[in-house]
């Protein structure tokens, strides 16, 4: 059986949160870099209230994501991109509402964001580890 000690779930752990923070860091700064193209892009997925939800989302994944790197209120910032995530695929990527042939590219990304939800909601269960800004 594998035998993992505290130094070496700490690190794991960190490299976890990291791992994880890095889709939301990236994806928020490119909704920033590139605005314009995110505001049709939540045209075309019928987002309400762009003026609001566009902003709200990209500070939730800039803050979000540097609280799990830094492992400051990891918790609830696990918590929230969990929520965030259920609710932009079943919003967005739901490959079941679309056309035959748009369904596996699409299926691939819910798979993917099922994966991530997973990580942060046992982010959001645990805690940061031992390496952490606030552990």
């Amino acid at each position: 059986m594998l035998q993992i000690d505290e130094t070496q779930a700490a690190w794991l752990m960190l490299i976890a949160r990291i791992s994880i923070a890095v889709v939301f860091l990236v994806s928020g700064v490119h909704k920033g870099v590139w605005y314009q193209k995110a505001v049709s892009e939540f045209q075309r997925d019928s987002i309400p209230l762009i003026w609001l939800t566009l902003p709200a989302t990209i500070v939730l994944h800039l803050v979000a994501s540097t609280f799990l790197i830094i492992g400051y209120r990891t918790q609830e910032a696990a918590l929230a991109l969990a929520i965030f995530t259920v609710l932009a695929t079943l919003k967005v990527h739901a490959y079941w509402r679309l056309p035959k042939e748009q369904q596996l590219s699409r299926s691939r990304i819910t798979t993917a964001n099922l994966a991530i939800i997973g990580g942060l909601l046992l982010l959001a269960a645990v805690g940061p580890g031992d390496i952490a800004l606030v552990p």
